[in-house]
């Protein structure tokens, strides 16, 4: 009888935790494919799109930064952090990450600037509609959105942070890996 038993809470204990298991599975795969990827953004060529003339893949030596006024505070984990624009660089010093304040920097999508970029759309109607848009960072700021653009051939990602209810571009990223909203 006791071995019965014995048996019996063994096979549910396995059970139970297998049970465990595959809903946990289940649950970081539908949170990764529905919330946490890009999956469903159609790859857009980002190869025209520079940040004041610096692209992801650039050696931070070659950039002239002492026209950038540098601050303390670390932003979104960079390394050489500025008030207009701040990089996140690797050991051999090649740019992987930028992030930028729109209007202190001069963005260029396929050889158009800021003179003619001024609210997302703009943005939208250049690179075209293979974008995802959701909130950033929602637990911080319900007012803001990000629209992010995916070059997987070319490994560049491109978020534009903007205003939810007037489009007014305040940020802009470029990164060699995907961006968290």
């Amino acid at each position: 009888m006791k071995n019965k038993k014995k048996t019996f809470f063994s096979k549910a204990i396995i059970y139970l935790i297998s049970l465990i298991f595959i809903f946990l599975i289940t649950v970081f795969a539908t949170k990764y494919y529905f919330y946490d990827s890009d999956y469903a953004v159609e790859e857009t060529d980002l190869t025209g799109i520079s940040i004041d003339g610096i692209k992801i893949g650039m050696n931070i030596n070659d950039i002239d930064l002492s026209k950038y006024t540098k601050i303390d505070e670390v932003i979104d984990k960079c390394n050489y952090n500025f008030e207009e624009i701040s990089f996140k660089t690797d050991s051999k010093n090649i740019i992987t990450y930028i992030v930028a304040s729109f209007k202190k920097t001069d963005l260029i999508i396929n050889d158009k600037n800021k003179a003619e970029i001024s609210k997302v759309n703009d943005i939208w109607d250049e690179l075209g509609d293979n974008y995802k848009t959701e909130i950033y960072k929602p637990e911080e700021n319900n007012y803001w959105k990000i629209s992010r653009y995916v070059d997987k051939e070319n490994d560049v990602y491109f978020g534009i942070i903007f205003s939810r209810y007037n489009n007014e571009i305040l940020n802009i990223i470029l990164s060699d890996e995907r961006i968290r909203s």
